[in-house]
């Protein structure tokens, strides 16, 4: 309504020039109608962009839980295998258990005296201040990096075998006591004492039987 009361008041100006007023009418419509396509053609981009996210989100997260589905399926059959052993055959899985972990812990033993050796003798005996802070620096780090990859091999290796032989033959000896109270060892046991006593408890309990 509006509209037709502006072209009505300004008819006598339009019927002076209808062809400019055809032609800039048509150009308004036309540059309206290009904003208002470029701005929803953003809209629509980024909704489709938004829907392609959720969508490989939703992959992602499909995979997980068919990954997650297949470890619990693995977990569960070897959990079944441990429960199923008798006794000589409990025995000597803990004790093959705790020869595997022990020459894993000998070995790392052996690397780090070896890295200690060599970066403190290097950084101890540089002849300027920078050169030795280099070294300190440098010893540090790698000290730290071969604890990392010692941790994540004994839970590549060991962790979950370790605990699934632990509450089996906890099961069977109700009268075990642990020497050590500190039960998140055999998760977390960070350095050579945390290995050294899943090896000896095992061992104590495999050969309590």
């Amino acid at each position: 309504m509006e509209l037709l009361k502006v072209i009505k008041a300004e008819w006598a100006v339009i019927a002076m020039a209808p062809f400019s007023f055809l032609i800039l009418a048509a150009l308004m419509f036309g540059a309206a109608y290009f904003i208002a396509c470029w701005r929803y053609t953003a809209v629509i981009d980024q909704v489709k962009a938004t829907c392609e996210t959720l969508k490989e989100r939703l992959h992602l997260r499909s995979e997980q839980t068919e990954a997650y589905r297949e470890k619990a399926a693995k977990y569960d059959e070897k959990l079944a295998e441990v429960v199923d052993f008798g006794e000589t055959e409990l025995r000597d899985k803990a004790l093959k258990l705790v020869a595997d972990l022990r020459e894993f812990i000998g070995r790392s033993r052996r690397l780090d005296t070896s890295i200690h050796d060599a970066r403190w003798f290097n950084a101890s005996h540089a002849d300027t201040e920078q050169e030795k802070n280099r070294g300190w620096d440098e010893y540090a780090r790698t000290m730290i990096n071969n604890t990392y990859e010692r941790n994540d091999e004994y839970d590549r290796r060991f962790k979950v075998e370790a605990m699934m032989l632990r509450d089996e033959l906890l099961s069977r000896l109700p009268g075990y006591e642990s020497e050590n109270e500190v039960e998140f060892s055999y998760e977390r046991p960070t350095n050579f004492f945390g290995f050294s006593f899943v090896a000896d408890d095992l061992e104590r309990m495999a050969k309590a039987l």
